[in-house]
C-alpha cells in the first residue's frame, strides 16, 4: 500500500465514529498502563519503562490522527509578491 493511500485511510479514520471510539480506546489504555498498581514486585522498574514507552507511542498516534482531523489551512498568495 502506498503513503498517499495510509494517509486517506487514516483521514477517513480520524472523520469517522470508529475514529472517535478508537481514541477512547487509547486513552482508556494509557490510563491503565501508567498506572502503577498493576506493576509486578520483582520487575517493577523494567514494567514501568515498558509501560511509559508503550504510553509513549499510543499518544503520539492519537496526536497524529489528531492531525489527520484538522483540514489544511489554504494560504492565499499575494499577486504583488
Amino acid at each position: 500500500m502506498l503513503k498517499k493511500d495510509i494517509e486517506q485511510y487514516l483521514k477517513k479514520l480520524a472523520h469517522s465514529n470508529e475514529g472517535q471510539a478508537l481514541k477512547e480506546y487509547f486513552e482508556e489504555l494509557i490510563g491503565k498502563l501508567t498506572d502503577a498498581r498493576s506493576f509486578g514486585g520483582e520487575s517493577f522498574e523494567i514494567e514501568g519503562k515498558a509501560s511509559i514507552k508503550a504510553v509513549a507511542i499510543l499518544e503520539k498516534i492519537l496526536r497524529d490522527l489528531e492531525l489527520l482531523k484538522r483540514s489544511k489551512k489554504q494560504i492565499k498568495k499575494n499577486i504583488y509578491m
